[in-house]
């Protein structure tokens, strides 16, 4: 069995849905976006399914957590879209872990160390919760005249802010190019922070939070 070498921190297992989350989550270790963030070790679902419910969900996962486990990572992180789904993210979040957990002891797993975080609606919101940040860099030809925060928005057209980022860069926006880009330029501080009026994502900050990363 391989020995970790002391101060180096433990690698956390990833599943999330998209290949955009694939391509950008290990990045905010590997291009050291965020002091403290562990290594990180991702694997793609692909799909989910907006119509999917928790124990379809969870079944659907379950084989991609057994795999980080037999990999010896101690915690894995789940993370999936909300879409249009009308139960909010928190809730969505705690009935996909509880079946999750009930999946998982069918096999003879435990969920310890199991953590589900579903973004809201969207990975694309998360982006949209930086804009003012990803405008001064010039990475967004515009900001919007006016803004509030995007968390839980199905956005134009359903699209759940993809046309709203489309307006932002003044072009079409690619989930495999744009996306991972724009993530790993946002201002975090800005882009996580929800409390008293700020403009952040309050489930960015939940996944940051189940990472390690409190600043």
């Amino acid at each position: 069995m391989r020995v970790r070498r002391s101060g180096v921190p433990a690698t956390i297992g990833l599943v999330v849905e998209g290949d955009a989350e694939f391509a950008a989550f290990p990045r905010l270790h590997s291009h050291k976006l965020i002091a403290g963030c562990p290594p990180i070790k991702a694997t793609n679902l692909h799909c989910v399914g907006s119509d999917r419910e928790p124990i379809g969900i969870a079944r659907l996962i379950a084989p991609k957590v057994i795999a980080h486990q037999v990999a010896g990572r101690e915690r894995v992180i789940v993370c999936f879209d909300r879409e249009q789904r009308t139960v909010c993210a928190p809730e969505l979040a705690k009935a996909v872990a509880i079946k999750l957990r009930e999946v998982l002891r069918d096999t003879n797993r435990s969920d310890e160390g199991v953590s589900v975080v579903v973004a809201d609606r969207a990975f694309e919101a998360w982006l949209l919760a930086g804009a003012h940040g990803l405008h001064a860099k010039r990475l967004l030809k515009s900001v919007p005249s006016s803004w509030t925060s995007f968390e839980g928005k199905p956005g134009r057209e359903n699209k759940k802010g993809v046309a709203e980022l489309e307006t932002l860069l003044g072009r079409p926006y690619s989930k495999t190019v744009d996306g991972p880009e724009l993530f790993c330029s946002l201002s975090f501080p800005d882009a996580r922070a929800y409390a008293d009026g700020a403009l952040g994502s309050r489930s960015l900050d939940k996944f940051l939070r189940e990472l390690g990363c409190l600043s």
